[in-house]
């Protein structure tokens, strides 16, 4: 798929999931080895713990908001815990509590290798 498109939609989940319980202090897509496949990684906000009621809310915003987020199901969202240590060491590398696109591609942050990806938010 488009990385360009990728990212848009990404971005308007984020946007979209702003406005409920599962709203992502962390959110990246991540590239898989493969070369084709890509996961957005979200660490869900600090009351949302359950990953059955995250996976919900993410199936119901992307179902609603389709229009906006061609090329995402929710098979391509990934729950992750803030305490994986990629997700926490980009965190203390980059802080932006916002909505950004910032690509990465094979770096290293802390000794962790970090695969290509573009972060959208860290705000752990």
């Amino acid at each position: 798929m488009d990385q360009n498109l990728l990212v848009k939609s990404g971005q308007s989940l984020v946007r979209r999931l702003d406005e409920t319980s599962a709203s992502p202090r962390f959110a990246m897509w991540v590239k898989f080895s493969d070369g084709n496949s890509w996961r957005l990684w979200m660490v869900p906000g600090h009351d949302m713990k359950d990953k059955r009621e995250f996976y919900r809310v993410v199936s119901s915003t992307i179902n609603s908001y389709q229009d906006e987020m061609p090329g995402i199901d929710v098979g391509s969202v990934e729950f992750v815990s803030a305490d994986k240590p990629l997700v926490k060491d980009m965190a203390k590398f980059i802080h932006a509590p916002g909505i950004i696109n910032a690509n990465l591609s094979g770096n290293t942050v802390n000794g962790i290798y970090v695969p290509e990806g573009v972060l959208l938010r860290s705000n752990l």
